[in-house]
C-alpha cells in the first residue's frame, strides 16, 4: 500500500471513529456546529496540514528507515507529545504520568532488546 493510500485509510478511520464517538456523546445535535469562517479555516489548516500532512510525511519516512528506527520513532511519540505539552503548555507532571512515560520508554526498549535477541 502507498503513503498516500495508507494516509486515506488512516484519515478516513479517525474521521469516522471520531463522528462516531461524537453521535454516541452528543446525539445527531452534535453534529451540527455554528462557527464563523475563521474557525472554519482552521479547522481546515489543522485536518489537512497538522493531522493528514503529518500522517503523510510520517508514512514515507517509516518507509525509508530501519524497523528499529522506527519503532524507537513510534514507542517514544507519546513521550515526546507529553514532554512538550509539560513544555509548553504548563501540562501537569504528575507521578502517574511519570510513571506512563517510563513504562512507554521501558516497553520501548524491551521490544528493541527481544528483536536483537533474534
Amino acid at each position: 500500500m502507498s503513503s498516500a493510500a495508507l494516509t486515506a485509510v488512516q484519515a478516513a478511520t479517525v474521521a469516522a471513529l471520531t463522528g462516531a464517538m461524537l453521535w454516541v456523546q452528543s446525539g445527531s445535535g452534535g453534529l451540527f456546529v455554528r462557527a464563523d469562517l475563521a474557525a472554519w479555516g482552521a479547522v481546515a489548516f489543522l485536518s489537512l496540514f497538522c493531522t493528514i500532512g503529518a500522517f503523510y510525511v510520517q508514512n514515507a519516512a517509516v518507509r525509508r528507515t530501519s524497523p528499529t528506527r522506527v519503532s524507537l520513532l513510534m514507542g517514544t511519540e507519546p513521550l515526546f507529545g507529553f514532554a512538550l505539552a509539560w513544555m509548553l503548555l504548563s501540562e501537569p507532571a504528575t507521578l502517574s504520568a511519570f510513571l506512563g512515560a517510563a513504562l512507554i520508554v521501558s516497553g520501548t526498549f524491551l521490544g528493541l532488546w527481544v528483536e536483537r535477541l533474534r
